[in-house]
């Protein structure tokens, strides 16, 4: 009997030190926390943990601070959890300054939405940038003639995934003989975005054809402009990613389409790439997440639906 108890004693004591047993740790780092695409990459992030038995430790800047008034601070958030003791990090990465690069990470690193030079990293998980662009614009080839006017409301410089967006919309309409007579640079803040792009089409103003906003700040201020003119002078507007706003937008013929992303189902890709690579599965070096194309013929369609849900679980 007195053995018995001293084994149940060892094999309790032992599944406590299992239970116990620190889980392993990932470090992400976003390019923003405010914006719908973000938060819902978050929870793909987050169910990949739970899945996986992994811990994740979350540090990302407010949208656009890395931008502007802090920048590299994503250089001392990746500081911080390596010295944290993480196994690896997922990063969105923003472009740094003022610093030599490339930057080798102590730790293998997954980029995640956008690709970089700044950084050494094992794989990028993302949207077809430059394709989803295309996308966009081949939207509007069965409406649009030659000589169309356009205008394409670029979000900043320096960011490498918008600026494909741009760049593969603006290749469809050089080769569609499109007139391309707007493009500035429109910012990433919600309020002064607007207001620069209702500057930018208030010169042109009802002799627009279309107009392509490439990510969810310039697609939100293009919304609300676009909705204040006549009907009858509306361009037909092509947005990227998702709110909740764009639904009844499209319903309603403000938006012509939204090419959307699966930024969950990017979340949850990026931590699972990274931790089977911490298990000795290389991988591959580009992972691509598809789009869709949302318009109001299909928006009610299940493969759509089931998309869009992913911004509101």
């Amino acid at each position: 009997m007195r053995r018995t108890f001293s084994l149940l004693v060892a094999v309790t004591a032992l599944a406590g030190a299992v239970q116990a047993a620190p889980a392993t740790q990932i470090g992400v780092v976003l390019a923003g926390s405010g914006l719908d695409f973000w938060a819902t990459m978050s929870k793909g992030m987050h169910r990949a943990a739970d899945d996986l038995h992994v811990e994740l430790i979350m540090r990302s800047p407010s949208d656009g601070m890395s931008l502007g008034a802090q920048p590299n601070i994503q250089l001392r958030m990746i500081d911080y959890m390596v010295k944290s003791g993480v196994a690896g990090i997922v990063l969105a990465p923003e472009p740094l300054q003022d610093v030599a690069t490339p930057i080798s990470i102590a730790v293998p690193t997954v980029l995640v939405d956008r690709s970089s030079t700044d950084y050494n990293a094992i794989a990028t998980v993302s949207t077809d940038n430059f394709a989803a662009g295309r996308t966009a614009a081949l939207s509007l080839v069965p409406v649009l003639q030659k000589g169309a006017r356009i205008a394409v409301l670029r979000l900043a410089p320096n960011i490498s995934s918008t600026t494909a967006r741009e760049e593969g919309f603006l290749t469809v309409s050089r080769e569609m003989g499109w007139r391309v007579v707007i493009a500035p640079y429109v910012g990433y803040q919600f309020r002064e975005t607007e207001a620069q792009v209702r500057k930018a089409l208030s010169a042109d103003a009802g002799r627009l054809d279309a107009v392509f906003a490439p990510n969810e700040t310039t697609a939100y201020g293009a919304l609300h402009v676009v909705e204040e003119m006549p009907v009858s002078t509306r361009p037909r507007l092509v947005v990227f990613d998702w709110r909740p706003e764009f639904l009844d937008a499209l319903e309603h013929n403000v938006i012509y389409a939204d090419i959307v992303q699966d930024p969950y189902r990017m979340g949850y890709q990026s931590v699972e790439t990274l931790i089977a690579a911490l298990q000795g599965h290389p991988p591959r070096p580009k992972v691509f997440v598809d789009v869709v194309t949302v318009t109001r013929a299909n928006m009610n369609e299940p493969a759509i639906r089931a998309v869009i849900a992913n911004y509101n679980r």
